[in-house]
């Protein structure tokens, strides 16, 4: 009788191992891979529409808005936007043209873009007053733009041009600058009032031609400028164009607060602020503005060259004001706008400004 403790049992069948565990990382991959195509597939299209929804609704307003077929490539992470032939122009011939305006976005944050113009571009400035002022054709090293805080009532807006040239179809109406080294624009929420917005421009190596303001101003010497202020009432900045816009503003309590500006030419420095300024019914400047000149000057000069003197009133206000303003040290006075006009005491020394 054999021994129980001789039996060999025979081997326990192995279970094979599972696969699971390696492919289920590529699978989880490829899902992964599989959604964001369907997103970013997905979103261009939306792009493209809202693009094609937005020119539709500008002609509906009686805006001129054409470019040519644009698609939307970038895949997968970017949304690029080459807009070809481009123009925009309003019913009140304010707007622009370019050969080429190239825009991007994330693709994970469509809320902010970015915007050039490689080939320069070309602005419609608009009949103010009835008067055509032609085309203005702007070149440069560098003309960009971006906007962001889409998803909130008031963008984030920036405008920058480096190593600009600005040539006018006229020459009879000159831009206020014919160059400059450098060109900033910024509008953003303002941080105490959810419905105002702040401002601030800045122009570094102006130069211009005669009969503009800065070649009036300073023909010999770069002119540099800095300019803020905070716009409240933006909710009320509503019309089918810039003008409407700015009339249905003003008629609801809009105005520019805190402005500031600063002008350097030479060792001319003019300094303007104001509590705040208004639109009057015609859309004439009201407002008091204080206006400080330091270095050499002669305030005449300067006051015709920032027009805030007249042509025509120059023979009556030179005299009276040669005896009222300094030539030398820190010049300090005041300029009233209302009723339509500019007023140094009581002369009137020029229509108010007319804005737009």
């Amino acid at each position: 009788m054999s021994d129980t403790n001789d039996i060999t049992l025979p081997p326990k069948p192995q279970k094979k191992p599972s696969r699971i565990g390696l492919f289920g990382p590529f699978a989880a991959l490829l899902l992964v891979f599989a959604a964001w195509s369907g997103y970013w597939f997905y979103t261009a299209n939306q792009v493209q529409a809202r693009v094609l929804a937005h020119q539709k609704s500008l002609i509906n307003a009686g805006y001129q808005a054409s470019f040519d077929p644009v698609q939307v490539r970038g895949y997968p992470y970017r949304m690029y936007l080459d807009f070809r032939n481009v123009t925009v122009v309003s019913p009140v011939g304010r707007g622009f043209s370019a050969p080429v305006v190239q825009a991007e976005a994330n693709a994970y944050a469509l809320d902010k873009w970015i915007a050039e113009a490689p080939e320069g571009l070309t602005l419609f400035r608009g009949r103010p007053a009835g008067v055509d002022l032609g085309k203005l054709v702007i070149t440069g090293r560098s003309l960009k733009a971006s906007v962001s805080g889409l998803n909130h009532p008031i963008y984030n807006v920036a405008l920058q041009g480096v190593g600009l040239t600005l040539t006018p179809s006229d020459p009879a109406h000159p831009f206020t600058f014919s160059s400059a080294e450098n060109f900033e624009a910024y509008l953003r929420p303002n941080a105490a009032d959810s419905d105002a917005a702040d401002m601030l421009i800045r122009v570094i190596g102006a130069k211009g031609q005669p009969h503009s303001l800065v070649g009036d101003l300073s023909p010999q010497k770069p002119l540099s400028l800095h300019v803020e202020a905070t716009v409240n009432r933006m909710k009320a900045f509503q019309g089918e164009n810039f003008a409407d816009s700015l009339k249905t503003w003003s008629a609801n309590g809009g105005a520019i607060k805190a402005y500031k500006a600063k002008l350097t030419a030479g060792d001319l420095n003019v300094f303007t602020t104001a509590d705040t300024l208004t639109l009057d019914t015609t859309s004439h400047l009201q407002g008091k503005m204080n206006v400080e000149m330091s270095g050499t000057f002669n305030p005449i000069d300067v006051l015709g060259a920032l027009r805030l003197i007249s042509q025509e009133n120059m023979t009556l206000a030179r005299p009276v004001l040669n005896l009222t303003l300094a030539t030398q040290g820190t010049q300090r006075f005041v300029v009233e706008f209302h009723n339509g006009g500019a007023y140094v005491g009581s002369l009137k020394v020029s229509d108010a400004p007319i804005l737009p």
